[in-house]
């Protein structure tokens, strides 16, 4: 639940951030919730082979068996479950993909204003 409302968060301000370069709002957003969810898997696929290897057998998620893969599932799901820094690493993966989409709306290029010129603005005053 955590994670769905930092999503919908996280899309808001580069939604908000698109909306002020002059860019369309809901596609930004739209990127920031694929590019999140993309880091997440990333993150999890990270964890789960660097961190949870040596407590999980990752060959039995491959077997043909459905009660092997059940069985290793449920043992993978325990030990992500019983460490909460390996969800935490995984949701700073998510926060990385939204940080990446900021980037790059930051360095496209602000909304141009219209310039008057000085010497539009002298009969103005009167």
């Amino acid at each position: 639940m955590f994670v769905l409302i930092l999503l919908v968060y996280l899309a808001f301000r580069n939604s908000v951030r698109a909306k002020l370069k002059g860019l369309n709002g809901w596609l930004w957003a739209g990127i920031t919730v694929i590019s999140f969810i993309t880091s997440l898997f990333i993150g999890c696929a990270v964890v789960i082979y660097n961190f949870c290897a040596d407590s999980v057998n990752l060959d039995q998620l491959s077997s043909i068996d459905p009660a092997v893969r059940l069985a290793a599932s449920k043992q993978l799901e325990e030990v992500l479950n019983n460490n909460p820094l390996h969800a935490i690493t995984i949701e700073l993966f998510g926060i990385g993909g939204y940080l990446l989409i900021r980037y790059i709306l930051d360095k496209k290029p602000n909304k141009k204003e219209v310039e008057i010129h000085w010497m539009d603005k002298l009969g103005e005053n009167r």
